[in-house]
């Protein structure tokens, strides 16, 4: 089996830079309500008579960013398979920058609604192209690791930024106080712009336009083996690669594809399914929301600011921890564990919330239990939940629809946080507790479609997990024999000897 080069790492590490983009870019807008030059510049409160059209300008700044977003998923997924992945990170990040830029100069409301549906694109384009060029460059050992860089740099963004907003807020001029961590936004696009200079072409891509040698050139080198001078290994990877490629040239592409074949839209559904539930728990309602619910908890000035900041540092080292180890313990396991434990946490939130806060004489001790049930919430979701989440819709899924399927699943992620994060501040003003119930409920369901449908994945190469959903494989690899390898060593020696003649070196 092949093995993970640094080479790998370096160049997955570079890529989930546009996840770290889209987790900076979605969390700089929550810490900049945070700020009360924010609201103080666009004549906005939260209290009083324009409480209420106050919480509808956040609420529609939120519904078409995650539009801005739904366009660059469902895009992204076409872009790619046109132009290849590298090319369309290039583009995806460059739309960050100027998204970004023209967010942080926002003048008036109407312009910041707009102007922020186009850094939506550039950052949906991102979520959705981050783990699809992941998952095609790993091993099958490590790619829960590497595919998993996604979920761990994305909540990462979401904590730096959070970090960045805490220490805007002490700034003396209150329109850098919002102003900051928005442009700071523009920061990491640069960075993946400037990296996609090195990165190479995804090799399965240069497969799918019969670019043969490129891609033998990429994939010998992403998971080169000081062990295996000769590559056998890489060679046998490859072999795989190919001979399933070509089975699966045949077959449609596209969305079409997707919506006409039983076997895709089995999968799409569980690529799918996962990102609609991973919202459902309600998790990015408590992220986007956090200073706001944190002061309904009693916390005020700085302290909101500050309890976001451990919150998202909480989820990015669950995720890290998550990537570090799913290849062993696998992504069934976790994602069964996560969203039992989100349940728990959830009903118990909307109970100290229902019961002692929403009161007239809140209770200090239920605030503080509710506060420390959004902790343990995080907990569990950025380690069992975030990674298990995006590495399973992007690995199910075969390289002739892989695109176009990851674009829908997160497609319906951004669908899904338009459905609960956009009535979040009228929903947690008005309701209150009653919102976390309808999470409660919601992620009851989850767990049994989960538990019912969704199989392990780990250890299989992306090309063997076709099995799982009954379609052939061409060549097996994990649980092949001695006598197997060496009958399709034989078979590659034959194929290269072929090639050579024919003037094609691989």
């Amino acid at each position: 089996m092949t093995k993970t080069s640094g080479y790998n790492i370096a160049v997955g590490l570079i890529v989930a830079v546009g996840s770290f983009t889209y987790g900076f870019g979605f969390a700089s807008f929550a810490t900049s309500i945070g700020q009360p030059g924010f609201f103080a510049y666009f004549g906005l409160s939260l209290t009083g008579p324009n409480a209420a059209y106050t919480n509808h300008i956040i609420g529609a700044v939120n519904a078409l960013f995650f539009f801005g977003a739904c366009v660059g998923a469902i895009g992204g997924g076409p872009t790619a398979d046109k132009i290849g992945r590298k090319q369309s990170l290039f583009t995806a990040s460059l739309i960050a920058i100027i998204g970004g830029a023209l967010t942080a100069g926002s003048v008036h409301v109407a312009m910041l609604i707009v102007v922020r549906i186009l850094q939506g694109i550039g950052l949906g384009a991102l979520a959705t192209l981050v783990p699809i060029y992941l998952s095609e460059a790993s091993t099958p050992s490590k790619r829960g690791m590497l595919t998993g860089l996604h979920g761990f740099f994305l909540v990462s963004g979401y904590n730096v930024s959070a970090w960045v907003g805490f220490g805007c807020f002490f700034s003396d001029n209150l329109t850098f106080g919002w102003r900051g961590p928005i442009a700071f936004t523009c920061i990491p696009p640069l960075i993946l712009f400037i990296g996609c200079f090195w990165i190479p072409e995804s090799p399965r891509w240069l497969l799918t336009k019969n670019r043969v040698e490129e891609a033998w050139a990429v994939l010998s080198k992403l998971h080169h083996d000081p062990n295996d001078p000769d590559g056998v290994a890489a060679h046998e990877e490859f072999y795989q690669m190919r001979k399933q490629i070509e089975l699966e040239s045949v077959n449609p592409t596209g969305y079409k594809a997707i919506f006409s074949t039983p076997a895709y839209r089995k999968r799409v559904f569980l690529s799918c399914f996962v990102q609609y539930a991973a919202n459902a728990t309600g998790g990015l309602v408590i992220n986007y929301y956090s200073v706001i619910i944190y002061e309904n908890l009693g916390l005020h000035t700085y302290l909101p600011l500050l309890m976001y900041c451990i919150y998202t540092l909480i989820g990015a080292l669950g995720n890290l921890f998550s990537l570090l180890t799913i290849d062993k313990t696998g992504r069934r396991p976790a994602l069964l564990t996560g969203f039992t434990g989100c349940l728990v946490c959830v009903v118990i939130e909307a109970a100290m919330v229902g019961a002692y806060v929403q009161t007239p004489t809140p209770n200090i001790a239920g605030q503080k239990v509710a506060i420390v049930a959004i902790m343990f919430f995080v907990f569990f979701y950025g380690l069992f939940i975030d990674a298990a989440s995006f590495i399973y819709s992007a690995e199910i899924l075969p390289t002739n629809i892989r695109s176009s399927g990851v674009a829908m699943a997160t497609f319906t992620y951004f669908a899904a946080c338009i459905t609960f994060v956009t009535p979040g501040a009228t929903a947690i003003a008005n309701i209150g507790y009653k919102y976390f119930v309808i999470f409660a409920c919601l992620t009851v369901v989850s767990i049994a479609v989960i538990y019912f449908m969704y199989p392990e994945t780990k250890g299989k190469s992306l090309e063997e997990l076709a099995e799982l959903f009954g379609d052939p494989v061409v060549v097996h690899l994990t649980n092949a024999t001695d006598e197997e390898k060496q009958k399709m060593d034989m078979q590659i020696k034959n194929e290269l000897i072929a090639e050579h003649q024919k003037g094609v070196v691989t």
